[in-house]
Order: C-alpha cells, then structure tokens, then sequence
C-alpha cells in the first residue's frame, strides 16, 4: 500500500474501475493522494502488478465483516407446505404430522393442510371438519388460520400462517446458536494452534532406521561351513535298490511262492 509498493511500474485502476493503463508508480501515488485515498496492490503477481485507488480503511472493513459473517438458516415466509391427513388417522399420526408441520410454520412456511376421503368416507365430511378444527387448535400457538379452502372433490383443506413473532424469535435462536457454535470452533482452533506451537520440533534423524551396520563395512558369514555341517548331520535314508532280474522273473513263474 502507498510507499510500501516496490514496483516502477504498475497497471493503475481508478476508483470506478477504469483502467488506466501502465503509469509510474510516482504518478499513481500521486492521483491517489490528489484523491485523497490510498494506492493499494491488489494483484502483486501480474506483471506490471496492479494497483487500484481506493479507501484502505472501508476495504479492509468490508473484508473483515465477510470473514465474520455467520450465515444463518434460509428462511422461506411466504412460500407454501402440504400436510395431507385421512379422517380415520390415528392419533399418534396426526401428532407426528402436525409436529412436522409447527416445524414448518416456525420456518415461515404457509401450511396447506388437506384432508383426503376414500370411499364411503365421503358420508362423514364432518369427521374431515372436525379433523382440521382440532388441528388448527392445536397449531394455535405458531399459527393463525388464513382461510378455509372450498372443497374440491375428495379433498377438504384449509390455509394456517405463521405468527411473525414466532418466526422471529425461532430465526434470533439459531442466529445466537451459530454464533456460540462459531465461537466453540475458532477457540478449538486457537488451541490446537497453541498446542502445535508448543511440541518440540522433530529430531533430524533418519525416521524407521534399521539396525546399525557392522563398523567394518564387512557382511558377517561363515563361508557355508555350518549350512554344510548341517546337511551332513542329518541322517538321510538310503535310497531302495532295485531286484535283481532273476528274482523277478522266479516269482512271476512262482506267484504262490511253493519251493
């Protein structure tokens, strides 16, 4: 930045991003003074390298605040879920189901939730109607109803909102547990630091060295001797000798062996 820039050259861009061209670094420190900013190398690579005028305080603000940022969940108000029910459902079910949906309403989602006939469960649309008002109950707490939807065919439905402050308050607590969890990260991180700073450095020795050569340079052997005193000390049988031909030409004449 300013002085610190070695460069004779340097390929200048202005305060809007024009470009312009290759200029003594003289002239670029210069414009950025008559500017009142500061002459910052952004590319120290290039050849000539680049440089650019702007304000060194907010640019190094603005970089600072990227590497704080803590993205949070996405939230989607506005933006439509369906949960579909039968009349029959047991109520474990339901409970299961309309607990995924107050997770949705806490998200920001509108919910649809329909309930379908089959058959002859067409005859009972008030177990449907009774259906929706005790959900729409039990959703009170997140959840406002928005309207209710005519009936098309085998389907009766209804539209819940989420509160505002629900919402709100859900997205501050995940924003606060982000926070403590990055907190948790750049801590173990600094530690992990200090402990490698801290470990003595390594030998220079050779790592998994064998074991030491003779001094000597000399291979230790015994010339064989004692491979060969070994063979001579076992006690080989003597190969079998062959009958002579006489004898096998009288047992074939005598097999039942008579004198």
């Amino acid at each position: 930045m300013n002085l610190e820039i070695k460069a004779r050259q340097v390929r200048l861009i202005n305060t809007d991003g024009t470009q312009l061209g290759i200029v003594p670094v003289e002239e670029a420190l210069a414009k950025a003074k008559a500017a009142g900013l500061d002459l910052v190398e952004v590319s120290g690579d290039a050849e000539p390298p680049v440089c650019k005028i702007l304000d060194y305080g907010k640019f190094k603000y603005g970089s600072q605040r990227k590497k704080e940022h803590i993205p949070t969940r996405k939230q989607h108000f506005g933006q439509i879920k369906e949960i579909r029910v039968r009349p029959k459902i047991d109520k474990h079910d339901l409970a299961r189901k309309l607990e995924h949906g107050r997770e949705l309403l806490e998200d920001g989602y509108r919910l649809l939730l329909t309930c379908v006939f089959r058959g002859r469960e067409m005859t009972h649309l008030e177990l449907g109607r009774k259906l929706l008002a005790d959900a729409t109950e039990a959703l009170g707490e997140v959840a406002k109803l928005e309207r209710t939807l005519p009936q098309e065919g085998r389907r009766m439905a209804i539209m819940l909102m989420p509160k505002v402050e629900v919402v709100r308050a859900k997205t501050q607590e995940r924003d606060k547990l982000a926070r403590v969890r990055a907190a948790e990260i750049e801590a173990t991180r600094k530690k992990s630091k200090r402990r490698r700073d801290a470990e003595p450095p390594a030998s220079d020795g050779p790592a998994g060295a064998g074991p030491q050569a003779d001094p000597g340079g000399k291979v230790p052997t015994d010339g064989g001797d004692a491979l060969a005193a070994k063979i001579e000390g076992l006690d080989v049988p003597a190969a079998p000798q062959p009958e002579p031909e006489e004898k096998k030409n009288a047992q074939a004449e005598n097999p039942q062996g008579n004198p």
